[in-house]
């Protein structure tokens, strides 16, 4: 939580999970932690993969990508580990 990362002086962020484009998700969902330990591994293997044959940086672009198919696999396995708490809260 904010919180926590504020009393252990830590910078918090927000996934922005809303580039997923799922209608019961939102940014501000709160997620399990081993739900966002996958989706951060998975957005590092995502990322390295597709630098390992070029010399340049990704654009924004490709990381968005990167994230999307990262975020999109760790919530399927949240929903598949949970099935009953794959969302807290209700997204626009």
């Amino acid at each position: 939580s904010k919180r926590r990362a504020a009393h252990l002086n830590m910078r918090a962020a927000k996934l922005p999970l809303d580039e997923l484009k799922v209608k019961q998700l939102a940014s501000d969902e709160p997620l399990n932690v081993d739900t966002v330990m996958e989706l951060m591994q998975r957005w590092w293997w995502e990322c390295t993969t597709q630098t390992e044959n070029i010399d340049t940086d990704l654009t924004r672009e490709q990381y968005s990508k990167c994230f999307a198919i990262s975020a999109a696999l760790s919530m399927r396995t949240q929903r598949i580990r949970h099935p009953n708490r794959t969302f807290h809260k209700q997204g626009n």
